[in-house]
């Protein structure tokens, strides 16, 4: 672990930021002052070693989680906030809503359906072992620490290098057999969702469509607008857009069964009914791709503009701002602690 690691830098990584209030519950383990007398107290330190013993543990990680190195990153945060807070870097209860929302609506567009508020701090109690208040308070934190990092930093954060074509070429030659498209099917499809109490009307209702589509009393193109319950792809001929054989989310989304069904259909022509996790389906394939291995001039998909090329130089320039990224941290709390009154009153024994 390194000594200035910043950890709840990304909204996604944080972790409740737990003890960091001036209220004594325990034995001190340091105190900070920037603007004002902060204790951490060794019952929060504690705290916050259990946290990242268990999330190394997840992640499989043998890492040792040192108490004073975790020390010494809650000092950092105290002093970046304290930091912020001093030179006028703020984030509104407005600001903290709106990213509520964008975290909830991904969460939303992960499972497929809207949830309530309730649902909402189920899965983030689930996910990160925290109440909705902490998780705001750790994203109001971390959006802060972001902004006062991009104002007080901007050079550090502008001096990351563009990547040479030679760069480029070699990534490309060391990673060349990553880049490389599935076998891929772009879809349309008639869809009605079905639930337990209507599944045989559902059934029915599509088997009649299929019977239209066989006999050719009506196209699928005139189907779609008409009886398709998919509200995102009607206006679109029913196009719902490309699956990638080796999707192994999408197939635990859709159903196996649908998913190889989908995958031996003939080229243009509608389907039987199909069925998938959510609902019934006649599907039709308008298009059918076999695995291709990219060339660097290649689109990175079907649907993309960019170019591997492209795709590797915005990799590795992201790669070299994230670097710059995190030399800005280290210099801004460098910066701090050497404005700071420091006290770390657990010795180097007391950590072990």
């Amino acid at each position: 672990m390194r000594k200035h690691r910043m950890l709840f830098v990304f909204i996604l990584a944080v972790l409740p930021l737990m003890g960091l209030s001036a209220n004594i519950i325990s034995q001190p383990a340091a105190t900070v002052n920037l603007i004002r007398n902060t204790v951490i107290t060794v019952e929060s330190l504690d705290q916050r070693v259990k946290a990242y013993q268990a999330e190394a543990a997840a992640s499989g990680s043998k890492e040792i989680v040192k108490r004073m190195d975790v020390l010494e990153v809650m000092v950092n945060d105290e002093l970046v906030l304290q930091g912020a807070e001093r030179d006028g870097f703020t984030i509104t209860e407005v600001q903290v809503d709106q990213m509520l929302r964008q975290q909830k609506a991904y969460v939303e567009q992960q499972i497929g359906r809207a949830i309530t508020d309730a649902q909402f701090e189920t899965v983030i109690r689930n996910n990160y072992g925290i109440s909705l208040a902490d998780f705001r308070k750790s994203i109001r934190e971390s959006a802060l620490v972001d902004l006062y990092v991009r104002g007080k930093m901007s050079a550090v954060l502008q001096s990351y290098p563009e990547p040479t074509v030679e760069q480029i070429n070699e990534f490309f030659r060391t990673n060349r057999s990553a880049f490389m498209n599935p076998e891929l099917v772009r879809l349309s499809h008639i869809f009605m969702p079905f639930s337990d109490t209507d599944k045989a009307e559902v059934k029915k209702q599509m088997d009649q469509l299929a019977r239209w589509l066989r006999y050719n009393t009506y196209t699928f193109e005139e189907l779609v607008p008409r009886y398709s319950k998919d509200a995102d792809s009607v206006g679109k001929g029913g196009d719902i857009g490309w699956l990638a054989f080796d999707d192994e989310q999408m197939r635990a989304y859709l159903g196996a069964q649908f998913f190889d069904a989908v995958f031996a259909l003939p080229l243009g022509k509608p389907s039987g009914v199909l069925e998938s996790t959510g609902g019934y389906h006649i599907v039709k394939v308008t298009t059918h791709t076999d695995p291709k291995l990219l060339t660097i001039e290649d689109p990175i998909n079907p649907e993309s503009k960019t170019t591997v090329r492209q795709y590797i130089k915005q990799t590795l320039t992201t790669r070299n701002q994230q670097v710059a990224y995190l030399r800005a941290i280290d210099q801004l709390v460098q910066q701090l602690r050497g404005e700071a009154m420091i006290n770390i009153l657990i010795s180097e024994e007391q950590s072990n």
